[in-house]
């Protein structure tokens, strides 16, 4: 799979009149999750090809760093109108964010290594497939717990 066919269909995905039923706030978090695609697959890449770590245990720095930027770009963009200002709010929604992430992770890290091993995929290929499925999960639990709208945060 070349990336230039990747690009094309992320402009026609992004460009179809079936996205205006898309939930804005999941386009959002579908634009957020590009930049931690990059951020993982760079770092996966940069662990195993260069570093010559073992992608088993690189793809684990490159989820965590991954987990990291989405935070913060997810808190400011797509729940910013759920934010609550203040130290202690950030420090849960994290903890929260990370703990969700950190699940979604790690159906992302067996999907990377069963497609890689028993599917025998190219391992970045593999990991695309596995940080798509894990997204999904991802996405509602964020948007049920971790950013659960503010009248739910008030009376829990």
């Amino acid at each position: 799979m070349h990336l230039s066919f990747f690009w094309f269909q992320l402009f026609v995905t992004l460009n179809s009149p079936m996205l205006s039923r898309i939930p804005r706030r999941f386009v959002i978090f579908a634009i957020v999750g590009i930049s931690g695609i990059v951020v993982n697959t760079l770092l996966l890449w940069m662990g195993t090809d260069l570093l010559d770590i073992p992608y088993q245990i690189a793809s684990l720095f490159a989820i965590q760093c991954a987990i990291v930027n989405n935070y913060v770009w997810n808190r400011r963009f797509t729940w910013r109108d759920r934010s609550l200002p203040g130290r202690r709010p950030t420090l849960r929604t994290f903890g929260q964010f990370t703990l969700v992430s950190w699940i979604a992770g790690a159906l992302n890290w067996l999907l990377l290594i069963l497609l890689t091993e028993w599917a025998d995929l190219y391992y970045l290929f593999a990991n695309l497939i596995a940080i798509f499925v894990a997204s999904l999960v991802n996405y509602l639990a964020n948007d049920l717990w971790t950013f659960r709208s503010r009248s739910l945060q008030k009376t829990n």
